[in-house]
């Protein structure tokens, strides 16, 4: 009955019919077991995917907690009678309540009878396999979701050797897969099915069956695995043909056009390019309509497009966003601890805007109303807060921000040995816009400790992350840590002679500047000297063609701003 009028009511009608339904059958749970017992588990797994919708409310959700908890309570034995297949409506049932402890404690039941049904899930579809993946996907960090996920990606790499299994899957099943592996990028398993799946995607007219969603799921997917040559490929693909379907971005829902966005950002081919600049058009287009967004799907959108900033549109479609941010400023409270970062990191890509400005200062109030809970926020994320607050330093709200944020990073002095090179480059910039700040210069001497004790993996650094350390070091030429830090980023620079010619000019210049603050070290000296070689006349123009080109400019047109004939500018130092 449940099922049959599912499919046939709409909208407010079919609203009112599931919560009745929910509530109805609250019901029948105290004759679970012995229905399970029966081999009659099928119509409560059915109904429970019915009522556990959204359009189910309050009701539906209080059903499939119950229900949770009977399955949750069920031994081995019985679990195993219900089946894989049954389970795996239950699993998309309870993922969509991922607060609700009944919900997580049933699925990892459910993960566990993967495991030890490993040999049966030979015998399910691929959309089966999809649904317990994606089910155990929402508790990643459970034991048993991992291990039942390794457990289903040896099953798609087998079914891989055995080609014909694998062409098989629906579309749907696929990009489903794939988004539940993304959930665990850091894990071999995973890696191998992803592989093997974008190759089935690359394989014929395979692109031509997946819709707007399926897309936006594989692309989402790939991206976690950025290294990977199939998954670049497929993404490609898939650029590709978004492209070629022209204006079918305008039936993208706006989750799905910041999960393409945000994936496509990854890479640097000119389909990813192209792509993104037809998405931002279609943004330009519904800007006003982002207050119904999801939180997450905005921070994308502005994440991804801030990896292209040279682009007009992506500049455009950002400043709405950034519009709407600011008119929707009461739910800043809502968004996660990573969306105010992306946030906050992709408005400062044009911090000559005036709206993206206004936002991140909106965004540094609710930064500061979450002062005791900083904790919260990964080190990552108070990094690319203090980076975008440090764009407009004048601002009284960003210059609170951060040394709030450095007050934070003091605290946790002793969690710097797990963070990222570019996290440490990127908090010791964004503190030097505020030198006069006591926190901030406790911030940047907590971490020129840290990259005292990684002096042995200094080669670890990029040439953009040692040029941001020196520069901001500088700011304190007082600190002993930070001139030692300094100096060992010389020693760094001097071993890579021969590699110079990949800082940019900007970086060089940082470089020169910082180490000049400590002309008594040696080893400062010396690398000033190396550079000034690696900048003579004579090899610079061959190098650095932007940077001569810029001053050229600048010269020949200061020329004739005082009615001077234009004259060549001399290379110079």
């Amino acid at each position: 009955m449940v099922l049959k009028h599912d499919k046939q009511l709409r909208m407010a009608e079919h609203a009112t019919f599931l919560q009745k339904a929910a509530a109805d059958f609250l019901r029948f749970l105290a004759s679970f077991e012995e229905n399970v017992r029966a081999g009659k588990s099928w119509g409560f797994a059915a109904t429970c995917n019915a009522v556990s919708r959204q359009a189910g409310g309050q009701a539906g959700v209080q059903a499939c907690e119950r229900i949770a908890a009977c399955v949750s309570r069920l031994d081995n034995a019985l679990l195993n009678k219900v089946g894989l297949k049954t389970l795996s409506f239950f699993a998309t049932s309870f993922r969509r309540h991922p607060k609700v402890a009944e919900c997580r404690n049933a699925m990892i039941r459910i993960a566990e009878c993967c495991c030890d049904q490993r040999g049966a899930l030979q015998e399910l579809n691929g959309q089966t396999l999809a649904s317990l993946l994606n089910g155990a996907s929402r508790w990643p960090e459970e034991a048993a979701s991992r291990q039942a996920m390794i457990t289903i990606a040896c099953e798609v790499v087998r079914r891989a050797g055995r080609r014909a299994r694998l062409c098989d899957c629906p579309p749907r099943a696929l990009a489903n897969l794939v988004n539940g592996f993304s959930k665990w990028s850091k894990e071999d398993a995973s890696h191998q099915a992803i592989a093997v799946i974008a190759s089935e995607v690359l394989h014929g007219d395979r692109l031509s069956h997946f819709n707007q969603q399926d897309f936006a799921n594989l692309v989402n997917g790939f991206s976690k695995w950025p290294e990977a040559a199939v998954c670049r490929q497929a993404t490609l693909a898939i650029a590709a043909e978004v492209l070629r379907r022209g204006d079918w971005v305008s039936q993208f829902n706006q989750q799905d056009l910041a999960n393409l966005v945000n994936g496509f950002s990854k890479w640097r081919e000119e389909a990813f390019r192209q792509a993104t600049i037809a998405i931002a058009g279609e943004v330009l287009r519904r800007s006003g309509r982002f207050c119904n967004s999801t939180h997450q799907g905005v921070a994308n959108l502005v994440n991804g497009f801030s990896k292209w900033p040279e682009e007009a549109a992506s500049r455009q479609a950002t400043v709405a966003i950034a519009g709407e941010v600011l008119r929707c400023a009461a739910g800043l409270s809502d968004f996660a601890q990573q969306g105010l970062a992306n946030l906050v990191n992709g408005f400062s890509k044009w911090p000559q805007e005036a709206a993206p400005r206004q936002a991140t200062v909106a965004i540094a109030g609710e930064v500061l109303r979450r002062a005791p809970q900083l904790s919260r926020f990964t080190s990552t994320h108070l990094a690319n807060l203090v980076n975008g607050f440090s764009k407009w330093p004048e601002e009284g709200a960003c210059r609170q921000g951060a040394v709030g944020i450095a007050g934070e990073i003091v605290r946790r002095a002793a969690w710097l040995s797990d963070d990222n090179y570019q996290d440490l480059a990127n908090l010791v910039n964004g503190f030097s816009k505020w030198p006069e700040e006591g926190a901030c210069r406790q911030g940047a001497v907590a971490v020129a400790d840290e990259v005292l004790r990684r002096t042995d993996r200094l080669c670890d650094f990029t040439e953009q992350d040692l040029a941001n350390l020196v520069n901001g070091f500088s700011k304190w030429p007082e600190a002993a840590a930070c001139r030692r830090a300094t100096v060992a980023i010389a020693g760094e620079v001097l071993r890579r002679d021969a590699e110079l010619s990949k800082f940019t000019y900007q970086g060089l210049a940082s470089l020169v500047n910082g180490f000049n603050i400590w002309p008594e070290e040696t080893v400062c000296r010396r690398a000033i000297a190396e550079i000034a070689r690696e900048l003579q006349p004579q090899g610079f123009q061959s190098r650095y063609p932007h940077t001569v080109a810029a001053r050229r400019q600048r010269y020949t047109g200061s020329k004739k701003g005082r009615g001077a004939r234009a004259a060549p500018a001399k290379d110079q130092q």
